[in-house]
């Protein structure tokens, strides 16, 4: 065996198990969503955890599409049946902001070294939800409780958590960076 066919190799193991990172962090998004269903009436409140940890699968990864990868780990866990999600468009509604983080990656390619910017981007990213939903209400009649007391308070809420949840998973990652 050649040296190139050794590194072929180790390259080929290390994205299989990136990409099983990036899955398992999506998963795990999902599962929090679902195990820590707090009645606070705080619409968007999982953004926090949920977009730290697509944030710091998008950061660490060097896959283009990272966020994407993350959101097949969502889909795989909206189907089992013990998570409790009743919504039949919660798929699109969570893969939305994985999608939105990767077009910002790839549309400017500097911006994962700004952690402010990355924040804003998954504040827009996680607002994409009460967006999407108001559009899935409109065309189907299938009605949100959140948006009982209007549009602006989900999408405000929506943004300000994905933006506390995104500046978190960029400045722990940059914090663990920078010690090593």
């Amino acid at each position: 065996m050649n040296i190139k066919s050794i590194s072929q190799k180790r390259s080929l193991a290390l994205s299989i198990a990136e990409f099983i990172f990036l899955f398992l962090l999506g998963a795990t998004a999902i599962v929090l969503h679902s195990k820590l269903r707090i009645p606070l009436h705080l619409p968007g409140r999982h953004g926090i955890e949920f977009m730290m940890l697509l944030l710091i699968g998008r950061s660490v990864s060097s896959f283009r599409y990272a966020s994407s990868i993350s959101t097949l780990g969502v889909s795989a866990m909206l189907v089992v049946p013990m998570l409790g999600f009743t919504d039949p468009f919660v798929a699109v509604n969570f893969i939305l902001p994985g999608i939105a983080i990767d077009l910002c990656y790839n549309i400017f390619p500097k911006i994962h070294k700004n952690i402010w910017l990355l924040a804003l981007s998954a504040g827009i990213a996680y607002a994409l939800i009460p967006i999407s939903r108001l559009l899935i209400s409109l065309s189907t009649g299938y009605m949100y409780a959140s948006f009982l007391g209007g549009f602006l308070y989900p999408l405000a809420t929506h943004f300000g958590f994905g933006f506390i949840g995104g500046l978190g998973g960029s400045a722990l990652v940059k914090a663990v960076s920078k010690r090593k």
